[in-house]
């Protein structure tokens, strides 16, 4: 049994090193479609934009959109 932290919040879990427990997991793709659809809405808006409708931080939002 392959033992491992969740790189989102750090619980124990059975999966594989570097991968998310299935409610950071959750998190993450509500996140990521919080982040989309702000964008469909608003093409022009910057990180910053972004960071202030959400209150996600710089890191996260890079982290959502691949950077």
């Amino acid at each position: 049994m392959n033992v491992s932290n969740c790189s989102g919040c750090g619980k124990l879990q059975r999966q594989a090193a570097g991968s998310m427990c299935s409610g950071c997991l959750r998190r993450h793709i509500e996140d990521s479609h919080t982040v989309k659809a702000l964008l469909q809405a608003n093409p022009g808006a910057n990180i910053m934009d972004i960071a202030e409708r959400t209150g996600f931080s710089l890191k996260k939002i890079n982290e959502l959109v691949g950077r």
